[in-house]
This record gives structure tokens, sequence and C-alpha cells, in this order.
């Protein structure tokens, strides 16, 4: 059984520009692999260890809708692609982040409160960088 998120040794991915994806995929798979958890398993259980501002990206990724552990591992590697914040808030990162939204249907308004708050985050820095 995977901890939960208080207990103090379970991973936690907060999406801050200092914290390296990678290195909490790492840590979440060695726990969820000591936990005996299958592929599908992690990506199901995975969600609750990362910030709830979050999920919503994670949960549009192909990799996390087919409970594909590996291509959702691909997915975030380029999803949160640089320590920086000039690469986090590059105008490639909003150029995916429109097209990804162009795919997905807003069916209620927190989508698109969603989206206007992803689309805000990456662009205002660009507009202040001129």
């Amino acid at each position: 059984m995977v901890p939960s998120l208080q207990d103090k040794t379970a991973p936690y991915f907060s999406s801050k520009v200092d914290i390296k994806i990678k290195d909490f995929l790492k840590e979440y798979k060695e726990l969820a692999d000591g936990c005996g958890l299958s592929k599908r398993q992690k990506v199901e259980t995975v969600i609750r260890y990362v910030n709830t501002t979050q999920h919503h990206i994670w949960m549009s990724l192909s990799g996390f809708v087919r409970h594909d552990w590996d291509n959702l591992c691909r997915e975030l590697c380029k999803e949160y692609i640089s320590l920086t914040a000039q690469g986090r808030f590059s105008k490639q990162k909003l150029v995916e982040l429109t097209n990804r939204s162009a795919r997905l249907p807003m069916e209620e308004e927190t989508d698109m409160i969603n989206y206007h708050h992803d689309f805000n985050m990456l662009s205002k820095p660009l507009l202040k960088a001129g």
C-alpha cells in the first residue's frame, strides 16, 4: 500500500520551477515498485502526489487517459521541460498549451477557467520579457 500524502516519506510534485519532474518520477517509481504496483496502478495513484493545480494537466495527457505509465512519463518530461523560468515560460510551452486545448472539448466552466489560468501563467512572463 502506498503512503498517504501526509506521510513524510511520500514523494510530492508541486510543479515549482526548482522541482525536477525526472527526480519526482524516479522517487515515485521506486515507491510504487516497492509497493508492487502495476504500471496501470502507478498511473492511477501518482496523481495523489501532485499539486491539485496540476491535476488537469496530468489528466489531459494521453498516457494518463490510457493508463500507460511509460508514455505518461515521457509526456511529463516534455511538459515540465526546464528548471529555468525562461524554459518554463517559453513561447513553445504556450503553443503546446493552445494546441493541446484546441483538441480537448471544454464542456464545463472549470475547463475554461483552468485554460485561462494556464494561458495567463505562461503568457504574462513572455509579455514582460518583451
